[in-house]
């Protein structure tokens, strides 16, 4: 069976974070361990971006570092994260490359097992504004009977975007087959029809809470979870994404189905920050961020949002720690 092996940023352990400095770290089984960062080029590149994506493998006591050919573009290529297919010795990169200050693209590539890198994919309109970029994998896909699954590498791609022409803003989520390393089909599905109108928030929140999806795969390796917000109920959805068999071909479907729903906190997200979210399997969660030292948190219980609180973040009390204590306080309820 193919394994893909992908650092994303979890829910519950961390999927792909969607902080566009933060490096990305993937580790293969075969002991190679890839990094990926935003980088300014350094005084007389010859470059046309002003930030580019950097490439550093470690493999046996060396250091390779390379710029990802398609960063070498103008542009600002941030948010960048990493996936690794063992059997084909295919590396993922997906990226959002800024190219003004109302609309970007958002770009896939890959380098195979002897390091030739494809040409830059792009997904969607080239004239929206995307940001906070989440992928997470899934292995198993279902049979087009609907009941028969079989190993199927897909990628999920979740992000926020402004789409310019309709002048809304919304949650999009992308589907991409994968067969030896290679894209096969990229499919949409349309969030907006899960969406529970029933669910509304309160008017007064900060509306940059809810710009975060996040995503994270089954336990089984055959569907996502993706939480999302919507602008116009003040909410989040969550919906359950199953890759399905399209006919006899190789080709899937993404089939969703809702899987719940409540209404956002007042809990502000600083530009430049982060939003993750704890869950477990009764009616109690967390959504938390980090800033200015410290990890900010809201926990829902019992249909109610409590009020922001803070775990300083010092000598004594890492990040790691303080998300560590959030989460097993959620568990217990």
């Amino acid at each position: 069976m193919k394994k893909l092996l992908v650092l994303l940023g979890l829910i519950a352990l961390p999927l792909f974070a969607a902080a566009a400095d933060a490096p990305e770290v993937l580790l293969t089984s075969a002991g190679e361990l890839f990094s990926i960062s935003s980088e300014v080029p350094p005084e007389g590149s010859t470059t046309q971006a002003t930030v580019h994506l950097v490439l550093t493998e470690r493999r046996d006591g060396e250091t390779i570092r390379e710029i990802v050919p398609a960063t070498l573009e103008r542009g600002q290529h941030v948010n960048p994260l990493l996936g690794y297919d063992d059997e084909s010795g295919t590396l993922f990169v997906f990226w959002i490359k800024h190219l003004g200050s109302h609309w970007n693209e958002l770009l896939f590539a890959t380098r195979d097992s002897d390091g030739l890198w494809s040409a830059p994919t792009v997904i969607g309109s080239p004239y929206n504004y995307r940001e906070n970029l989440r992928v997470a994998v899934t292995r198993k896909v279902v049979g087009a009977n609907g009941r028969e699954s079989a190993p199927g590498l897909t990628l999920h791609a979740t992000w926020w975007e402004f789409d310019t022409h309709k002048v809304r803003d919304s949650a999009k989520y992308y589907m991409l087959s994968i067969e030896n390393g290679k894209v096969l089909d990229v499919a949409e599905l349309d969030l907006t029809e899960f969406v529970d109108q029933g669910i509304v928030g309160p008017e007064d929140l900060d509306r940059s809470v809810l710009k975060y999806p996040m995503i994270t795969a089954s336990g089984k390796q055959d569907s996502v979870l993706l939480t999302f917000g919507s602008f116009e109920t003040r909410s989040f959805t969550q919906v359950r994404i199953t890759p399905k068999m399209k006919g006899e071909g190789r080709l899937r479907v993404p089939i969703g189905r809702r899987d719940g729903g409540f209404t956002a906190p007042r809990m502000p997200v600083q530009e430049g920050a982060n939003l993750e979210g704890v869950f477990n399997e009764s009616n109690t969660l967390a959504l938390y961020t980090t800033d200015e030292g410290a990890v900010r948190y809201a926990i829902f219980q019992d249909g109610k949002w409590s009020d922001t609180r803070s775990i300083v973040i010092d000598e004594h009390v890492s990040h790691s720690l303080a998300v560590g204590a959030l989460r097993k306080m959620v568990a217990e309820h």
